[in-house]
């Protein structure tokens, strides 16, 4: 990962500057290997914030997660097995997005 792209806590400066090998060394960092439902959560917080520009907090997560990836991930329990406990921050910085304004 090249440091001079990410801010002090570890965020993309510009989301288009994103590449699924960013999202795995986000994921190698927090001791996450990807699966084909944190792939499919990372596309659609992606495609949401490409729509609205703003970074999901958890509420938003677990709704959006729930309407437009799957009904099945769309819980908070369910994020955080796959995310850990602050899923919305690590799906944010796995996606290449902005922190979302809920987090610390």
């Amino acid at each position: 990962m090249d440091l001079t792209t990410v801010d002090k806590d570890g965020f993309l400066q510009d989301a288009s500057d994103w590449t699924p090998t960013f999202a795995e060394e986000v994921a190698t960092g927090a001791k996450i290997a990807l699966t084909e439902q944190h792939w499919q959560v990372i596309h659609g917080v992606r495609s949401f914030y490409a729509k609205t520009g703003v970074s999901p907090t958890m509420r938003m997560l677990v709704k959006l997660v729930k309407n437009e990836v799957s009904k099945e991930l769309g819980s908070s329990i369910v994020l955080a097995k796959l995310f850990t406990h602050s899923s919305n921050k690590l799906v944010a910085q796995m996606s290449g997005l902005p922190k979302p304004s809920d987090c610390i």
